[in-house]
């Protein structure tokens, strides 16, 4: 088997977790469900690898956050063979144009696993299991990810359609949907044929490069441009911003995904996932691993109080008589929501980008 080099996507602002996310300090870099930040529970499933050939990580995430990064690498003992910066943001499929190219310099046949740092994997052993699978397919030149077995009509995750089977629980890709409705979730999960799509994937870094040539060819041009005019600094590598700025913004779903016609899912893959892409989703999560339905974190107290999620960071928070709400409090900002509509955050965070204020910094 080809060697796999881990490639952790670490850009995203996570705004739906504002207050406690923010532009300096993204959700990734906080610790949500265990007492580990989500980067470094990323870091611990890498190393729980066994005897899979895996290389340390190639990090890529935005600027300003090394020193983040390379303080919780080393929290975890963990080594990186690269952490490349970017200087804005221009979604998935720029960071896998830039993957594909760096790993294709290095070692053309290498399997580059490309996964997110803020999502939460309770079964590591069976994460690595599903990516062995995997493997398989990708060096015959397959575009693999993994579909995660839904346990429930959830409208906050986009979903995959499988087509025939290939070998045992691989199937071609049939199709993307993006997040559904309710009732459009509840006839996937009806149907057997949707899983989750965790936006993790694999593939032989020559054919992923290859691909972007067929189907995204500006925007490897642009990435490759940018990774060419790099400034090098010891492992980190900050990549030209006026060549990376030109990059179009997508998906790696949309840009090659979508188009490709050597898709496969390893499905279905039943690790315990979890996004965490909203405070409902966090709450949920540690709502399974105790009894009772309020989760308090820091300085709280709370008195006939039910079904709600507190979290201060900053001054004491007290509740009484409430219920279905998710309160988090920081330094400087109070969230107060209704449970149901924590998924509306980007509302809030709309008019504080208007109104410039510093509460997103």
């Amino acid at each position: 088997m080809s060697k796999i080099y881990p490639v952790i996507m670490s850009g995203g602002a996570g705004t739906r977790l504002w207050p406690l996310s923010r532009q300096s300090v993204p959700k990734q870099y906080h610790s949500m469900i265990t007492e580990h930040t989500m980067f470094e529970e990323t870091l611990m499933r890498l190393k729980s690898c066994g005897e899979t050939k895996t290389l340390p990580p190639i990090i890529i995430c935005a600027e300003g956050h090394e020193k983040l990064i390379k303080q919780q690498c080393a929290n975890m003992d963990m080594a990186y063979s690269a952490i490349i910066i970017e200087p804005m943001p221009r979604n998935t499929a720029a960071v896998g144009a830039v993957a594909a190219s760096h790993v294709d310099n290095i070692d053309p046949d290498g399997l580059i696993l490309l996964l997110p740092a803020d999502h939460h994997i309770e079964d590591n052993q069976g994460f690595w299991r599903a990516v062995q699978q995997g493997a398989e397919l990708a060096g015959q030149n397959y575009l693999v990810t993994l579909g995660i077995q839904p346990s429930g009509p959830e409208t906050g995750f986009g979903y995959i359609r499988r087509g025939e089977e290939l070998t045992n629980n691989v199937y071609r890709i049939d199709s993307f949907k993006e997040k559904p409705s309710q009732d459009i979730a509840e006839s996937y999960i009806a149907s057997g044929d949707y899983f989750w799509n965790a936006g993790i994937f694999l593939f032989r870094a020559e054919r992923l490069r290859k691909e972007y040539e067929a189907y995204a060819q500006d925007i490897l041009a642009r990435s490759e441009q940018a990774l060419r005019q790099a400034r090098y600094k010891d492992k980190e590598i900050f990549l030209d911003a006026p060549a990376f700025s030109h990059c179009r913004a997508d998906s790696i779903d949309y840009a090659i995904m979508e188009k490709t016609q050597k898709a496969a899912i390893v499905a279905p893959v039943e690790i315990g996932w979890n996004d965490l892409g909203s405070w409902l989703a966090i709450h949920e999560q540690l709502q399974t691993a105790i009894e009772g339905n309020n989760i308090c974190r820091g300085d709280v107290i709370s008195l006939d109080t039910k079904n709600s999620l507190l979290r201060s960071d900053g001054p004491m928070l007290a509740t009484l008589g409430v219920e279905n709400l998710i309160i988090i409090a920081t330094g400087d900002a109070v969230l107060v929501a209704r449970r149901d509509r924590s998924q509306e955050i980007k509302k809030i965070i709309d008019i504080l980008k208007q109104k410039n204020r510093t509460e997103l910094l």
